[in-house]
């Protein structure tokens, strides 16, 4: 995986960076209750990027944070699923934006992967799963024992074909 470190962090990174070193230090994360309810099929896209402000906490930087949300009609929104597409959500900065994927883990709750280029192929593919401002935090440290990748990784269908990143 190639290095995120870069300088400066924009705002949000610095929020990120800061949350998983107060994790490291005292073991407690940030307790952010409950994701928001899903009050109609009409807003599916709203609700998705509002479980995402809330996972990483970005009410709490007391500044407007952007996120575009849209359809990602490459990957499916459950394992193997084939009707109904993801969610792509990118929170834009000036010089760069941070990337992500929403789709239901084998458990059934709304997971968040970050979207970098794969290092075999260079497709945007899910490389982290990030679920708060801490794992955000941990990805951008590149703090491994705190990395678990992400496990739709390997299945892909952004890769392109023959990537040996692909699993079987």
């Amino acid at each position: 995986m190639p290095s995120t470190m870069k300088k400066p962090f924009n705002y949000v990174e610095t929020a990120a960076v800061k949350a998983a070193v107060k994790r490291a230090r005292t073991g407690q994360t940030v307790q952010i209750g409950p994701d928001p309810a899903l009050h109609s099929q009409d807003a599916e896209l709203h609700w998705v990027e509002a479980v995402l402000r809330h996972r990483l906490s970005l009410h709490s930087l007391n500044r407007p944070v952007s996120i575009r949300t849209k359809d990602d009609d490459t990957h499916p929104l459950i394992a193997d699923g084939r009707h109904f597409p993801a969610v792509a959500l990118s929170i834009p900065f000036a010089e760069t934006a941070l990337d992500f994927l929403a789709t239901y883990s084998d458990h059934g709750r709304l997971t968040f992967d970050v979207l970098t280029p794969c290092d075999l192929c260079g497709k945007p593919v899910p490389t982290e799963e990030i679920n708060s401002l801490e794992d955000l935090g941990d990805y951008l440290l590149q703090a491994r024992d705190a990395l678990g990748g992400s496990p739709r990784f390997r299945a892909s269908p952004a890769h392109t074909a023959g990537c040996l990143a692909l699993g079987d």
